[in-house]
């Protein structure tokens, strides 16, 4: 038993449960009154206070430097762990239930230095297992659905959240059987806008009536572990064009029931497809494959296997892909390691640089070492920079990093007062 960090830990704890008793269910202006920027910075973080978990919304000018105080400040809101921003103006917080329908609320930048909720709140009736952006609206969807007792066609479950409409949300299910010509069913795996009026989103196959085990995911077996497929849905939710490949298996990456988009677009509009290779009955690779600016079908002169750059890493698997700038994406990782007692469950405790141009692979140095077992919030990319929430659960304090992605170097950057910070990104008034 390591003694020291249980008394770090008693002690931060106590320290935050002592400072929290200045802090309201909405704050409202810092105890320095100042005048919000015209853009500002946006944290959301949690507070374990003996036990008890609460969440604050900060806004800040700056997140390269310093430390940020919760006390007297932010917007209490807890349990939005996914922050989502459809406009520049908003950003919307997801609120993940399990099997119980799925939460959101709107939010935006304050007079005074502040984060303020704007809009109506949001409630996902179907729940939901993945999301994105798409014509300034936030898109959820969610697969498995049967109707009455018909089992051989299985549905999928769009919600659209509005934040020009007061956050309204409009439901639309569809039929997301036999979209590849198969015969099975489909659970979509991202949002991505492709362009003005259509959105990508991975298909990830299962036979009909296959088991799908617990924990609320919609995924069982599938007779094409070998293949990829990525549809192209417009506003109607209708198939304008479909693309399929045999060089690598779905892409998506997976925890739990959720399912994260491992599609990106580069500067120049091509589309980077990576698969981080999850069907255990696959025989392909974790590997990336390539649709052009403008192409019908995968560009069949380009494939990297990414395996192969793992050396003695060969079990690690990626969740997200993060395009920072021109060729240069980010991935999270979870490297093999000793557990850590204090996470529920294992996560990505590893980002690496990819030049998908010259096919080099670089693991991220100046992060906490992954053996560490750091926990990485939602991101955001902007001047070739990931600035990146990282959090121990070993005492010390949260803090964003900045990953440069042409030197795979990262810096320690904004510190703040909390137990952990669950995501960043930026608001305009």
């Amino acid at each position: 038993m390591n003694t020291k960090n249980i008394i770090k830990n008693a002690a931060f704890s106590t320290a935050l449960l002592l400072s929290l008793t200045a802090c309201e269910k909405n704050d409202g202006p810092n105890d320095d009154d100042r005048d919000s920027n015209d853009v500002e910075f946006f944290i959301s973080t949690e507070v374990n206070a003996a036990g008890q978990v609460s969440g604050y919304l900060l806004a800040t000018p700056d997140i390269t430097q310093g430390t940020l105080s919760i006390k007297g400040n932010g917007l209490e809101m807890s349990g939005y762990n996914t922050w989502v921003f459809p406009t520049e103006q908003v950003g919307i917080g997801l609120k993940y239930q399990k099997g119980d329908p799925g939460l959101g609320v709107g939010v935006g930048l304050g007079p005074k230095g502040d984060i303020v909720k704007v809009g109506a709140d949001i409630r996902i009736d179907s729940r939901y297992t993945t999301y994105g952006v798409f014509q300034n609206k936030v898109i959820t969807a969610v697969g498995g659905i049967t109707k009455g007792e018909d089992d051989n066609d299985i549905y999928s479950t769009f919600n659209f959240i509005d934040p020009a409409q007061n956050n309204k949300t409009t439901e639309r299910t569809i039929n997301t059987t036999n979209l590849t010509g198969n015969g099975e069913y489909a659970t979509l795996s991202g949002v991505v806008q492709f362009d003005e009026n259509t959105f990508l989103s991975s298909l990830v196959p299962s036979k009909i009536n296959s088991d799908t085990g617990e924990g609320g995911s919609s995924t069982g077996v599938t007779d094409y572990p070998d293949s990829v497929w990525v549809a192209a849905f417009n506003k109607d939710l209708e198939v304008t064009h479909l693309y399929g490949d045999d060089r690598i298996g779905y892409a998506s990456g997976r925890f739990r029931s959720q399912y994260y988009s491992t599609i990106s677009e580069d500067h120049q509009g091509n589309v980077y497809v990576f698969s981080p290779a999850n069907d255990e009955r696959s025989t392909k690779p974790a590997g990336v494959i390539r649709i052009n600016r403008g192409a019908d079908d995968f560009d069949t002169d380009y494939y990297w296997n990414l395996e192969d750059e793992l050396e003695s890493d060969k079990e690690a698997r990626f969740y997200n892909v993060y395009h920072v700038k021109d060729d240069l994406f980010v991935l999270d990782y979870r490297r093999t390691t000793a557990e850590d007692p204090n996470q529920e469950v294992a996560k990505a405790n590893a980002l690496a640089v990819v030049d998908v141009a010259k096919q080099e692979f670089r693991w991220v140095e100046g992060l906490p070492d992954y053996t560490k077992n750091p926990v990485f919030g939602n991101p955001i990319a902007e001047d070739g920079k990931l600035y990146i929430p990282v959090s121990l659960t070993t005492g010390e304090k949260p803090a964003v990093y900045i990953v440069d992605a042409e030197s795979a170097g990262a810096e320690r950057g904004l510190e703040v007062d909390a137990s952990s910070i669950t995501a960043v990104g930026k608001l305009k008034k």
